[in-house]
């Protein structure tokens, strides 16, 4: 059994998640991931790092800081999905995005409470990323998705993963103010 971890996130609605998984399989993705797919109901964003075994106290400070969180949704286009080996060998594949600018604010909101709390070694920063597994049997070619991914953020949660299976518990949510700048929407014609 794995350490309990709490950190901010968001995740994605089904939706998105099966678009994410429809894009993963079209280019082989799922195939060469195999059993090393993380489960895609944990495919998450993350806001902050993590607090390892969290007790009472620190999870309803975190609870307090995410009511303090003001910021707006946004939309995240996210453009390809890549591969590397971190410093202890294990492969992460994630879906990044090509920009980080639609990002930044919420992000930036969501450090500012945490640094206010005195949360502040948690309010670290972090990509506009979802991680499709954390031990890939091999590094992947870059896949460039044709036509953006988009996601849009309009809840931040606070979550606790652990347990056999794994799974993130949501011991808080919180949604967020309407986007400021929606990208425009294509109508059908007919």
């Amino acid at each position: 059994m794995s350490t309990p971890r709490m950190f901010f996130a968001a995740m994605p609605p089904p939706a998105v998640r099966m678009a994410i998984g429809n894009a993963a399989r079209e280019y082989g993705v799922l195939d060469a991931l195999g059993r090393s797919l993380f489960a895609p109901g944990n495919w998450h964003q993350s806001l902050s790092e993590r607090i390892f075994a969290p007790n009472d106290a620190q999870i309803e400070q975190l609870r307090a800081v995410g009511a303090a969180v003001r910021a707006h949704a946004t939309t995240v286009a996210y453009t390809r999905i890549d591969s590397a080996a971190n410093l202890s060998g294990r492969i992460h594949v994630t879906l990044r995005a090509g920009s980080n600018a639609a990002f930044k604010p919420l992000l930036g909101a969501v450090q500012q409470a945490l640094q206010q709390a005195g949360q502040g070694a948690i309010a670290t920063g972090v990509t506009p990323h979802v991680t499709l597994s954390y031990d890939a049997p091999a590094l992947l070619p870059t896949v460039r998705l044709p036509e953006p991914l988009r996601w849009t953020i309009d809840e931040l949660l606070l979550v606790c993963g652990g347990g056999s299976p794994y799974r993130y518990d949501v011991l808080g949510r919180w949604p967020l103010l309407p986007e400021r700048d929606p990208p425009p929407v294509q109508i059908g014609l007919f």
